[in-house]
């Protein structure tokens, strides 16, 4: 399965593919990129430039040979192009001729062999020391479910249309009102594994906002939830609490709808940040 010759294990394949699904997977969970980087020495051997990947590589990164002697890949999870070629300056601060490619993945289809038939034949080809690869496909929508919770039916309708007609580029959303709290944490609707928005008056019939936040906050995946209080109480006693509760943002009623709508905008985009 590994060669360990060092501190760091070097995977072969096949069993490099399955590690390679199970990174991906895990980094696509987490709304996060995963990068795969493949190194070509013209004079030395895989194992010489695994020797110099070595004290690089962090722990959590993967060290994979090639069906080609003079080759070697790294996997590098929760990472992005970026952090891929701070990876190669300081590889290439090294003695010895090197060439790389290096390819981010966000999308679920990404295949290991394609990708490393891709980066190789990319290698061959390129003049430069690193060639960053298209990834041939968009990113994935992000499905995230919005609920609004308040006593008031027209006032749920206004902000539920806002937030419909908002331009969210990447993101599909998925939006349900409820009237009390009671009747949204028994509707099922909380239960997936789906980035959750949650606005929500602080004053609820059946079970008031404060009592669901910290209904939502005590699940054992409360990170998916992102939740916007709304109050008629400007006090700042009670924002604090709210906060400390574990709200994510905060709306005094009456509020300005553009307001609004840049609040939800802002807590949107931090699904991909």
């Amino acid at each position: 399965m590994a060669t360990n010759t060092g501190t760091h294990p070097v995977f072969k394949e096949p069993h490099i593919q399955d590690i390679f699904d199970l990174m991906k997977a895990n980094a696509l969970r987490g709304r996060r990129t995963m990068v795969m980087i493949v190194i070509r020495a013209e004079n030395e051997t895989g194992a010489e430039t695994a020797s110099r990947l070595r004290s690089l590589v962090r722990s959590t990164d993967v060290l994979f040979e090639t069906d080609r002697p003079d080759e070697r890949g790294v996997l590098l999870p929760m990472s992005g192009t970026d952090e891929a070629k701070s990876f190669l300056n300081r590889l290439f601060r090294m003695e010895g001729e090197m060439k790389a490619a290096i390819l981010e993945i966000f999308h679920p289809d990404v295949d290991y062999q394609a990708s490393l038939r891709r980066m190789q034949s990319a290698i061959g080809d390129a003049e430069g020391r690193v060639t960053v690869l298209d990834s041939l496909r968009q990113r994935p929508d992000e499905e995230v479910k919005v609920s609004i919770l308040d006593p008031e039916p027209l006032f749920r309708d206004v902000l539920g249309m806002a937030i419909d007609q908002l331009d969210t580029p990447g993101i599909q959303l998925k939006i349900e009102t409820f009237g009390d709290g009671r009747t949204f944490l028994e509707s099922g609707w909380t239960v997936s594994a789906h980035p959750h928005l949650v606005v929500m008056n602080d004053l609820l019939p059946r079970q008031n906002g404060l009592d669901v936040l910290h209904e939502l906050r005590s699940l054992p995946n409360d990170g998916k939830f992102t939740i916007l209080m709304m109050t008629r109480r400007n006090s700042e006693e009670d924002m604090t609490y709210a906060y400390e509760s574990g709200a994510d943002g905060f709306l005094v009623k009456p509020f300005n709808l553009r307001l609004f709508e840049a609040q939800i905008k802002r807590l949107l985009a931090r699904l991909w940040s």
